[in-house]
């Protein structure tokens, strides 16, 4: 990078962050009398408490959306055709209907129902175990379609070469196909993984204390405005945020190492 480009980027930053600074003085000057941060500190033991549960939910999410996700890419490249055609009509039917009717209906029609009882009696949370369920389906069938877009991208002589030296099914996908399909799309699912993370707050909606339930009953509770909602912005930063940054840096790994 040149000298004039450091200049540059030196006064972009610094006009930008003088810029943001300004910002934020004006709106706390305005909302300042209105504002009272102590009560926001006399709920921050249920915050954290609510910020944990989001931490665990979206956790637990990742790795059941990758399971599902893989799930259903396997079963769309099935050589049966009624596994291929079931896997796309279920993965059209999710991806085609609101999250929130997943949640609604999944849990108080089918799930609650059949297991609420079965779970209770084991002294485990049917709300947060059928949530994350119902969750990890939904963003697994995106996360089905984005790995079966990556691997259908892989040209048919690196398949066709992984099995002239002997590879089997499983070491074709795991030391050829896969290494190769998943550069190609880490920024989609570094893009599904945030929203997964943020998509978690609709769990409010079957009654699981995660971040915004206990923030909205906070503010409902205490009268509060800007109190709540910058702690709940400042959460779901600090949640998302690893995971970009993570992604930027495993695309960077994969260019270097292309």
């Amino acid at each position: 990078m040149s000298r004039h480009h450091r200049i540059a980027n030196a006064i972009v930053a610094i006009a930008l962050v003088l810029g943001f600074s300004w910002l934020c003085t004006m709106v706390f000057a305005l909302l300042g009398n209105q504002t009272d941060w102590s009560k926001a500190w006399n709920y921050r033991e249920t915050l954290f408490r609510g910020w944990w549960m989001t931490l665990r939910i979206s956790l637990m999410a990742l790795v059941g959306s990758t399971f599902f996700g893989l799930l259903f890419m396997f079963g769309q490249r099935s050589p049966l055709v009624v596994v291929r055609w079931t896997c796309r009509a279920f993965l059209e039917f999710v991806r085609d209907t609101p999250l929130l009717v997943h949640l609604l209906f999944g849990y108080f029609v089918i799930f609650a129902p059949l297991f609420s009882r079965t779970l209770g009696d084991q002294g485990l949370d049917d709300k947060l175990i059928i949530g994350v369920l119902l969750l990890s389906v939904f963003e697994g069938a995106y996360l089905g379609e984005i790995l079966r877009g990556g691997v259908e991208s892989i040209p048919k002589t690196q398949w066709e070469s992984a099995r002239a030296v002997g590879f089997s099914p499983i070491q074709v996908y795991r030391y050829v196909i896969f290494p190769q399909a998943l550069r190609r799309v880490l920024p989609a699912m570094a893009g599904l993984f945030v929203s997964l993370i943020k998509d978690s707050s609709l769990l409010n909606v079957i009654g699981v204390a995660e971040y915004f339930y206990n923030t909205k009953n906070f503010i409902s509770r205490s009268y509060a405005g800007l109190e709540g909602y910058v702690p709940l912005a400042l959460g779901y930063l600090i949640l998302t945020l690893p995971v970009a940054w993570l992604s930027h840096w495993l695309e960077k790994r994969f260019r270097h190492e292309t």
